[in-house]
């Protein structure tokens, strides 16, 4: 027991250090996944496996896991073996046989012939026998020693003609004893004389040999001519046919058919498929966290991305193989597509869907068609999530999604010609695929992003509602901070697209900047109405603490009211270090003033460190300094502008920013544009308006008219409303 729990204490040791160590968290996560993935694919291999062996009878019914097309080694087989069967043995006919055996045959009777002078037959016999051939029987010798001429005449013709007629016909090995006792037959239709035939007759049988040989290599060739000629038998199992019934004898067949289904697999077989299932896994997965690492960096080093980006992956793979049991068309693999976008960007997305599709292409057997509806659908996805512009994009991209993938179904069913049933039904599935696909990222999209901490677009847009109830507050309660940032919100906006940063979360993060104004909002000029200015009453270093105090108080309202992390950071970093001159300077002035520390009328910082945060900085500063001028024209506001952007430079408040020096040069470009558009001049109007008309009506002016019955001033006729309503202010003054 105290080994067990040591064991478990040294391991709780390592990663507890390794907590600050993102190498050994990235490896960690990395074998997890691969193990969680192995897993899910090697399990039809664990526990859909078979071992049964030819001639054993089937305990249960087996199901086809899956549509599958093969080659049916078996029948294959047996076809060749007819095929090979059917084709004859090539034989060459040999005429040197023939006429070899005709010498012979001369041979034999000449020399029966030449004996013919001896008169005594047993001379005959011995001069035979030296002339003729030892190896002839002596009976036969006899025979020809006791014959006459004639009768040597007519056997030797016969012979001759009975070789000629059955050695042309071609006689095999085999074939030669069967000849042989077909001779008499033979040779008696050959003469009427019953001695020249039986002479013949044996003559024949002696000289009858081998001449038509079989010619092996042209055999061979035929065969194997005849074999290619011959298609591999297949065999088509759909998805749920039975392959063995319960009962039945187990046959080679039925062990190929349980085998192409993945269903049987012999002890060695099983460790070789998953020895390959992992080096494929690996590869997967090596080659995706390799892409992380060369091209979305700002994922693959932060391991809490990496660690929702393995959850994205196991999870919905998981589905895929729940759904796999229904159809392969239902595996709703594109929502963890759809949650990598949004969470963790396009490219993530684009990368997350090519991983997923290669999974479980495994799962589905290999089997092309629904990867590519997969991929295909995601991709659409991905493509509508790029830009998020309003609440319903989740909806609207699970529509587009279902529209791709039915699409794509409808045209793999027409290429592979199935039947329009079929194929209907496969859309439909599509259909609800993509749909459903959406419905779940909806769902578990709050719970990703509470979990891990991250900011979405869907997330920012909630918060960027004029009715959100923080910027109510700011808008009742320092009207002039929330006019002065919904400004700030688009002067960045328009910038941030300039130099590649986020638009809608530097948008978001400007309404928000200086909400901690709203625990002391007269202390800020935006908000001061006429009559005294607070500060003028306190210390500077007390209103130096005021002031910088927002930044501690906005953070706090932000956590109180539930903003994301993303905007604190904005708040805490858009006045970074920066030193509040105006109470520096009227403290310097006074007494004692060469004591201070300049340290201690700075904002606590830190400093920028995103191109977010800088940009909202420069526009915070630009749009407040311009505002301050008194008559503002373009030529005076770029001057501003570059002077902001140029004390903060200077001051290294951009230091450990990602903006580079053009960056800076087109955000003043934007800037000088925009507020130059903002704050243009407009008409100036008498003091007094209604002395100007009475003049008028003295001289008889033909423009005077008498106040309308809704109390509008007359002559306000010729002039613009906004003009107007600035006049009417003035009277009122």
């Amino acid at each position: 027991m105290r080994e067990y729990l040591r064991y478990w204490q040294t391991i709780w040791l390592v990663l507890t250090e390794g907590r600050n160590k993102p190498l050994l968290w990235r490896l960690s996560i990395w074998c997890a996944t691969f193990f969680c993935v192995f897993a899910l694919l090697g399990a039809d291999f664990a526990l859909d496996s078979m071992s049964f062996r030819p001639g054993d009878v089937s305990d249960r019914d087996v199901l086809a896991p899956r549509s599958i097309s093969y080659v049916d080694v078996v029948k294959t087989e047996r076809l060749e073996s007819d095929v090979l069967n059917s084709v004859p043995t090539v034989y060459d006919l040999d005429g040197e046989v023939l006429r070899k055996a005709e010498r012979r045959v001369t041979e034999i009777f000449d020399a029966a012939r030449l004996a013919l002078r001896e008169t005594n037959v047993s001379k005959r016999e011995e001069l035979l026998n030296s002339m003729a051939a030892s190896s002839l029987p002596k009976e036969f010798l006899a025979r020809l020693a006791r014959a006459d001429a004639e009768l040597l005449e007519q056997g030797e013709q016969v012979s001759k003609q009975a070789l000629r007629l059955i050695l042309l016909r071609g006689v095999r090995e085999e074939e030669v004893e069967v000849v042989r006792k077909q001779l008499p037959s033979e040779t008696a239709l050959l003469t009427e004389n019953a001695a020249a035939a039986s002479l013949a007759n044996e003559t024949a049988r002696l000289l009858m040999a081998p001449n038509f040989f079989q010619n092996a290599k042209e055999t061979e060739r035929r065969r194997q001519q005849a074999l290619g000629s011959v298609e591999p038998v297949r065999e088509t199992i759909k998805k749920g046919q039975m392959l063995v019934r319960r009962g039945d004898v187990i046959t080679p067949e039925h062990i190929q058919a349980m085998r192409e289904s993945g269903l049987y697999h012999d002890t060695d077989m099983r460790k070789g498929q998953f020895a390959g299932l992992a080096v494929l896994a690996a590869l997967v997965l090596g080659l995706g966290t390799f892409f992380l690492y060369k091209f979305i960096p700002t994922v693959y080093q932060d391991p809490k991305r990496m660690l929702l980006l393995s959850l994205i992956v196991t999870v919905t793979l998981f589905l895929g193989k729940l759904a796999h049991l229904y159809s392969d068309y239902a595996a709703p693999l594109a929502a963890g597509v759809l949650l990598s976008t949004v969470l963790l960007g396009a490219k993530t997305g684009f990368m997350i869907s090519v991983v997923l599709g290669a999974l479980f292409g495994v799962i589905a057997g290999f089997d092309l068609r629904p990867v590519l509806m997969i991929i295909l659908g995601s991709w659409m996805g991905v493509f509508a999530l790029s830009r998020i512009d309003h609440g319903y994009s989740l909806p609207r991209t699970g529509i587009w999604m279902a529209l791709v993938q039915a699409v794509t179904v409808l045209a793999i069913g027409l290429l592979d010609d199935l039947a329009p049933g079929y194929i209907g039904v496969q859309t439909v599935i599509a259909v609800t695929n993509g749909i459903a696909s959406a419905v779940i990222t909806i769902g578990l999209l709050p719970y990703l992003e509470q979990t891990f901490s991250i900011t979405t677009p869907i997330k920012l847009l909630d918060f960027s509602r004029p009715n959100h109830p923080l910027l109510q507050r700011l808008l009742f309660e320092a009207p002039g901070t929330y006019h002065h940032s919904v400004l700030v919100g688009n002067l960045a906006e328009m910038a941030a697209e300039r130099v590649g940063a986020d638009p809608l979360l530097v948008r978001v993060g400007a309404y928000y900047h200086d909400v901690g104004k709203i625990k002391r909002p007269f202390f800020f000029s935006e908000n001061q109405v006429e009559g005294e200015n607070p500060h003028d009453k306190l210390a500077p270093s007390l209103s130096t603490l005021i002031v910088t105090s927002h930044i501690r108080d906005g953070v706090e309202l932000c956590r109180e009211y539930g903003l994301p992390q993303a905007i604190v950071e904005l708040i805490e970093q858009h006045h970074g270090s920066m030193l509040v001159s105006y109470f520096y300077q009227r403290a310097c002035s006074e007494e004692h003033g060469e004591c201070l520390e300049e340290e201690d009328f700075r904002y606590e910082g830190p400093k920028p460190q995103s191109k977010e945060a800088a940009l909202l900085m420069l526009a915070d500063a630009c749009e407040a300094s311009v505002r301050s001028l008194g008559k503002p024209n373009q030529n005076r506001i770029e001057m501003m502008v570059r002077k902001m952007i140029k004390e903060r430079l200077h001051d290294g408040q951009l230091d450990e920013c990602p903006l580079a020096f053009r960056d800076l040069e087109a955000i003043g470009d934007v800037f000088v544009r925009v507020l130059s558009s903002m704050f243009y001049t407009r008409i100036e109007y008498p003091d007094n308006l209604r002395d100007l008309e009475r003049r008028k009506g003295k001289n008889g002016n033909s423009l005077k008219q008498p106040a309308g019955k809704d109390g509008s001033d007359p002559g306000d006729g010729g002039h613009s409303e906004e003009g107007a309503g600035e006049s009417g202010r003035t009277l009122r003054a």
